[in-house]
């Protein structure tokens, strides 16, 4: 008895040893952290690329290929059918990102460096057109002045950002190149991982029952299921909304002959990933785009957008992302504010299916708590 209680104040202390020490190099530690994860992200980013790909791959192997093998007489089906899903989804991807480098890429280009060059001009219409356009109201001499110094202030910050970015094209560049290359990296990572996926998988839960006890195994298993099967429904029914509403936006604004089309309609695909507010920001976004350009022409895509958005909304989202996550609109709020206040974008976006699975491990939690009761 006197062995355990000294074995437990030896843990403790230890504990606390440890602590003192982590709380007192607390940047020391941030700084190793940080540089740790910039000599690993190519396995991060290899990692969260085969998780993608392993929802189309999964889909394919399950529900088309795997069938068709079963009727055949070949042996290890299963190592066939892995490989040939990889492949049909290698293709598929490959012809979609083909698409996108052949037609979209060079519009996006041409529309953002014409654009940028732009800005200029856009700035001296604007500040000709407003007043000429308050000439014609009747307003007050003060709300007039307000109204041309925010124009000029605007001005101002676009002028400037825009000098920023033709200044630091070539830092850019060395960022976008840096990035290119550790995707590359990262997908021959992720390669390797979807191939062997069972393998690593099995290796995972060894280590799993060897350091801890075999209920807490068992539910740290059950918890990595319910994380996967979150990440991958909200992943695969964003990314399906964002590009139905893109498509649907740029066939608008192609039908009203809208400037940037393409440009426009990409970032509000983009920007829809983001849960609730995505849209929002992306439309507004592209709404001042195009007033720089046409500052009627913005009315008139608020109003589509809008349009869209209820259309989208209404017919096509509950059928798309459905219940996916599991969260009503009041929860969604909670991770977007404590996500986006933390780590930003990127917060928002793991933090909403990280949410769901704190919110179902919760419920199933107080549901059995009120059976036992």
């Amino acid at each position: 008895m006197k062995d355990f209680k000294l074995k437990n104040q030896f843990i403790i202390s230890t504990y606390i040893v440890v602590l003192a020490f982590l709380l007192l190099n607390i940047k020391s530690i941030g700084n190793i952290l940080i540089q740790s994860i910039s000599v690993l992200k190519p396995f991060i980013i290899g990692i969260a690329i085969a998780f993608l790909i392993n929802i189309p791959m999964k889909f394919f192997e399950i529900k088309l290929i795997s069938p068709i093998l079963k009727k055949s007489k070949l042996k290890d089906t299963k190592t066939i059918s892995r490989i040939l899903s990889l492949i049909l989804t290698l293709i598929i991807l490959f012809i979609f990102i083909s698409a996108f480098v052949n037609f979209v890429v060079p519009q996006l280009i041409k529309s953002t460096s014409s654009l940028v060059s732009k800005v200029p001009q856009y700035i001296d219409s604007l500040q000709t057109y407003i007043p000429n356009y308050l000439s014609h109201i009747n307003i007050s001499s003060s709300m007039h002045s307000s109204l041309l110094s925010g124009v000029e202030k605007v001005s101002n910050f676009v002028i400037k950002f825009a000098n920023y970015f033709i200044s630091n094209i070539l830092s850019i560049t060395f960022g976008v190149t840096s990035a290119i290359t550790n995707f590359v990296i990262g997908f021959i990572i992720a390669i390797y991982i979807l191939l062997s996926k069972e393998k690593l998988l099995i290796q995972c839960k060894k280590a799993t029952y060897a350091f801890l006890s075999e209920s807490y195994a068992k539910k740290l298993i059950e918890v990595s299921h319910l994380v996967s099967f979150k990440f991958s429904r909200f992943i695969a029914g964003q990314c399906m909304d964002g590009v139905i509403l893109g498509t649907l936006c740029f066939i608008g604004m192609t039908i009203f002959d809208m400037p940037y089309a393409i440009l426009v309609s990409c970032i509000i695909a983009i920007t829809d990933l983001i849960p609730i507010f995505g849209t929002f920001i992306g439309s507004a976004i592209a709404a001042f785009i195009i007033f720089m350009v046409k500052p009627i022409t913005a009315l008139y895509f608020i109003t589509m957008i809008v349009i869209i958005q209820q259309i989208e909304g209404n017919l096509v989202y509950p059928f798309v992302v459905g219940n996916s996550i599991g969260l009503s609109s009041f929860w969604i709020l909670v991770p977007i504010f404590i996500g986006s206040s933390t780590f930003g974008v990127l917060g928002i976006l793991i933090g909403v299916p990280l949410f769901s699975v704190i919110y179902t491990l919760a419920s199933r939690h107080i549901n059995k708590k009120l059976k036992e009761k």
